[in-house]
């Protein structure tokens, strides 16, 4: 039987990869247009925006939205005033991964600000919509920046518009603020908004593993990212990162489902039903099959779109689209934790996770370079749903 969250996953994910494939338009253009070195500084300076602007979430967006449907008490101006709070943090620790990184020229800094800023926005908005399950805005609040990035994109590749690192970097950041027209979605909320610390300090250590768990799951590519350019070369970096976003298809997917599956199954909670564990199945293997058809043309597609000019990094996709798909399905299973309340279990998945990714990076990046790092990306996934897993079978022991 097809499950019924079916309809609202495939609006989400189609929304998304729709998405995807305007902002792959982009990064491809910039691939094309710039040096390989070049496109290396911009992958590095966007896969970290991108990261740590999740600081910003740290898990309370789903701790929200799970305590808006499954309790009645408000918690509102917590939520915002935690979001204030945690952006202050943030910036300070953006720029001193920049700085460590060497790439914190003036105008790379004042871009990733506002960056943060736009990206800050996009993410409290999210959590609106994912709690009212209006999936058609939280697919839009992307899809508008995305357009623009895909209108760039046409300019540049008609000759209209010449673009450098910056310059590309400027387009990808300032983009994000086009999600600021739907603020006017949650306006009656936020005219009630008054700045409290009352009840943050327990609302962060609510989401504090969650956080955590959360931080290092999408900042996996950043992380990845700055291990190419420490033990290598910008060059290596760009190489790297672009076998990493095409496999990355598959984190769009598990967003997807986390987004429907997450406000489901807190109503089946406050129903008192059990999770559903028969759908999650289901989707799972529906996510392994796709993967394996996709590691059949990537290889073939990077070299039709790139004409050789990133041929090292077909060798990578393969091994990173099996990992990304993995690592979507233990993503996604994720939902089970912030429903039970028991998120302090995401943070030892992540360590498991962390751990068994810096060993075999250790072992392995010094014999087979990128494949090396490739292939710990692989072992860290497989951990991580193993471990995912096994935290969940384990459930009936333990309680």
């Amino acid at each position: 039987m097809i499950p019924k969250s079916l309809s609202k996953i495939s609006l989400v994910s189609f929304g998304n990869i729709f998405n995807a494939v305007l902002g792959f338009l982009f990064l491809s253009t910039v691939a094309k247009t710039l040096t390989i070195a070049d496109f290396g500084k911009y992958a590095l300076l966007t896969s970290l925006l991108v990261s740590l602007s999740k600081i910003i979430d740290f898990g309370t967006n789903s701790i929200f939205v799970a305590k808006s449907i499954t309790n009645e008490n408000k918690i509102l101006n917590t939520f915002l005033s935690l979001k204030i709070v945690l952006f202050i943090i943030c910036v300070p620790i953006s720029f001193a991964f920049l700085y460590f990184l060497k790439i914190a020229s003036i105008e790379n800094l004042i871009l990733f600000f506002y960056g943060l800023v736009f990206y800050g926005i996009n993410i409290t908005l999210f959590a609106f919509f994912q709690r009212d399950e209006k999936f058609n805005f939280a697919v839009l609040i992307n899809t508008v920046p995305a357009s623009i990035k895909g209108l760039f994109a046409v300019l540049i590749l008609s000759g209209i518009i010449r673009i450098n690192v910056t310059q590309a970097f400027a387009i990808f950041s300032i983009s994000m603020l086009a999600s600021a027209i739907f603020l006017g979605r949650i306006a009656s909320e936020l005219r009630s908004f008054k700045f409290s610390t009352s009840g943050v300090t327990e609302l962060l250590h609510q989401s504090l593993f969650a956080g955590f768990s959360q931080l290092v799951s999408n900042g996996w590519s950043a992380i990845s990212n700055s291990i190419a350019k420490i033990v290598k070369t910008f060059t290596d970096v760009g190489i790297f990162s672009l076998a990493d976003k095409i496999a990355s298809i598959f984190s769009l997917v598990s967003i997807s489902i986390f987004t429907v599956l997450l406000p489901k199954n807190a109503a089946r909670k406050r129903d008192k039903q059990n999770y559903d564990f028969k759908e999650t199945i289901i989707i799972a293997g529906g996510i392994l099959a796709v993967s394996f058809l996709t590691t059949l043309v990537a290889g073939f597609f990077v070299d039709f779109v790139f004409k050789g000019k990133y041929e090292q990094s077909i060798p990578l996709i393969n091994i990173l689209v099996i990992a990304s798909a993995l690592t979507a399905i233990h993503t996604f299973i994720e939902n089970y934790f912030y429903v039970e309340e028991k998120t302090h279990q995401l943070f030892y998945i992540t360590l498991t996770k962390l751990a068994v990714f810096f060993i075999a990076c250790f072992l392995l990046i010094p014999s087979l370079a990128l494949k090396g790092l490739a292939l710990a990306q692989l072992c860290a996934a497989a951990a991580a749903l193993i471990a995912t897993l096994s935290l969940i079978i384990i459930r009936p022991a333990k309680s």
